[in-house]
């Protein structure tokens, strides 16, 4: 199962020198605050404490607050994951399975709680400037809570657009989320952030009454 299904259970963001601590906040508070929807292509990958790459997936997403995304996984796995805004499902299409979650219990104060818009950035991490590194300018995000999913955070941007988010966990593993053709605050089909589970698939959880 690709590890975003994982930390999605796991996706959000200013300890550190006076110097950074106000671009980190003008940029990385302010690029979410006014974020209200947005689309990518995504390739994440999953690297050992040594940087060495263990998977690597490919797929589509989207994303509208509050509450609201789709992750669309096409090579490899073939798994879905689509939150509407009261529940999140993971549809793995090989296991013919839906997996549903009350969306509050799904991101609580994770990394996708970031995008979706379910926590002010400010409640629950701490940010602070980590300087440039392969042209890209990089904060670090630490819950303010200890999160027994992941330990720390990392945001990239290339100017004003968003270019990588990194998750690190406690054995030193990261999973990170590189972003190609992403367009911010467009219209999104309200179709794709709803989900009807396919006759025929075991449906389990916290499932609608």
């Amino acid at each position: 199962m690709p590890r975003v299904s994982v930390y999605l259970t796991w996706l959000c963001l200013l300890l550190g020198t006076s110097a950074l601590a106000a671009p980190a906040d003008s940029q990385v508070q302010g690029y979410f605050r006014d974020l209200k929807s947005l689309q990518a292509d995504f390739t994440q990958t999953i690297l050992d404490e040594r940087s060495r790459t263990l998977e690597t997936s490919k797929g589509q997403m989207f994303m509208q607050k509050p509450g609201r995304f789709r992750w669309d996984y096409r090579q490899p796995p073939s798994q879905l994951i689509v939150a509407d805004g009261q529940r999140m499902w993971l549809y793995d299409k090989d296991l013919q399975q839906v997996t549903v979650r009350l969306l509050d219990k799904a991101l609580s104060a994770t990394p996708l709680a970031l995008l979706s818009g379910a926590a002010p950035l400010e409640d629950a991490f701490i940010v602070s400037g980590s300087g440039v590194r392969d042209g890209l300018q990089w904060y670090e995000l630490r819950p303010k809570e200890e999160q027994p999913e992941f330990k720390k955070l990392r945001v990239a941007f290339n100017g004003d657009v968003l270019k990588i988010i990194e998750l690190e966990d406690a054995f030193n593993q990261r999973t990170r989320l590189s972003f190609e053709h992403l367009q911010r605050n467009v219209p999104i089909d309200p179709g794709l952030l709803r989900f009807v589970p396919p006759q025929g698939v075991d449906v389990v959880g916290d499932v609608p009454r």
